[in-house]
């Protein structure tokens, strides 16, 4: 049976500053905190880009169909 890999979060030790360790609590989850938003907001500039990137091509699409409909006498 192979033993199973745990799946830990990335924690903000472990991506940009290690010697936040030495940091008080309160301290430390305003960090994780603030760093757990930032991903969010991240996430959320990705998303809203590709939704813009589609809205673009929908749009392209649809001028060239409009084209074609105007050269097909309609």
């Amino acid at each position: 049976m192979s033993p199973k890999i745990s799946r830990r979060r990335k924690r903000i030790e472990d991506v940009r500053c290690p010697a936040v360790k030495d940091l008080s609590d309160d301290v430390y989850h305003i960090l994780h905190h603030s760093y757990v938003e930032i991903l969010k907001m991240h996430r959320s500039i990705e998303s809203a880009d590709a939704l813009i990137d589609m809205s673009r091509k929908t749009i392209n699409d649809s001028w060239d169909v409009l084209k074609r409909l105007q050269n097909d006498g309609f």
